[in-house]
């Protein structure tokens, strides 16, 4: 699931958005202080303006993608903007279908910038990259990065544990898909920070490092146990795994 930032006031146009957050985790705020772990930044020009341009070149250090939101339709605003660096100018009015289509391009695009990459620029990632628990990434990036954990582990000496959890809702599909994102904060609080998570369609993906098979198996049923205990109380909701020992391809084991 894809992070992305607004950096706004509470605007009507982002109702429709973050009312329906099945494709991404959304975080609104009003503080200029963006997280390296953002996937990509909307920076509202009517909340930020006349610090959108600072507010971009944050951005740019940070290597995340970042749009500017603005109702000035004006051709000369949207060249400004780009000349500053902002990777897309999104006018507004706009459907919240065409609105998640181009926040799906701005996460997918490279990061340009004129700075040369240096240990600075890592030294800011790592700055920015605080706080508990498992490391939520989007699912183009579980999957290159399972294959790099994957070639790790054939150097060392240490299992991990790959958990794909499963979700059935008597409510139907949305229903499900919002008790993704609960379980998902109970799985980011929960891990460790050395673990990595992802919600894919209508599941949830964990690599747990330096796990065997009992360690991952006390982990997943601790998740759900913690999820039912805040979430799922009426057990509307049932929550099923499939953990396999990565580089392992003929066994799992599966639990409720």
């Amino acid at each position: 699931m894809k992070k992305v930032v607004i950096y706004s006031s509470d605007e009507e146009w982002m109702i429709p958005f973050i009312s329906s957050p099945d494709e991404f985790q959304i975080l609104v705020t009003g503080q200029p202080s963006f997280s390296g772990t953002a996937d990509c930044v909307l920076i509202s020009q009517s909340y930020a303006g006349n610090h959108c341009t600072e507010f971009i070149a944050q951005l740019k250090q940070l290597r995340i993608p970042c749009a500017v939101v603005t109702f000035d339709r004006n051709i000369d605003n949207q060249e400004y903007l780009l000349q500053c660096g902002a990777d897309d100018v999104i006018t507004l009015p706009i459907c919240t279908e065409l609105l998640k289509k181009r926040i799906h391009a701005l996460t997918d695009m490279p990061v340009h910038s004129d700075e040369e990459m240096t240990f600075t620029a890592f030294d800011r990632i790592m700055e920015s990259n605080q706080g508990n628990g498992s490391f939520i990434v989007a699912e183009h990036d579980f999957m290159n990065i399972y294959r790099f954990v994957s070639r790790l582990l054939e150097r060392l000496d240490q299992k991990a544990q790959m958990i794909i959890f499963n979700f059935a809702s008597e409510e139907g599909p949305f229903m499900e898909s919002d008790q993704i994102l609960h379980f998902l904060k109970i799985v980011q609080t929960t891990l460790r920070r050395g673990d990595i998570s992802c919600a894919y369609a209508r599941q949830v993906l964990v690599i747990l490092m330096g796990a065997d098979e009992d360690g991952g198996n006390g982990v997943a049923k601790r998740v759900i146990s913690t999820f039912d205990a805040h979430y799922n109380m009426d057990e509307s909701c049932q929550v099923t795994y499939q953990m396999r020992e990565i580089n392992k391809v003929s066994e799992f084991h599966s639990e409720k």
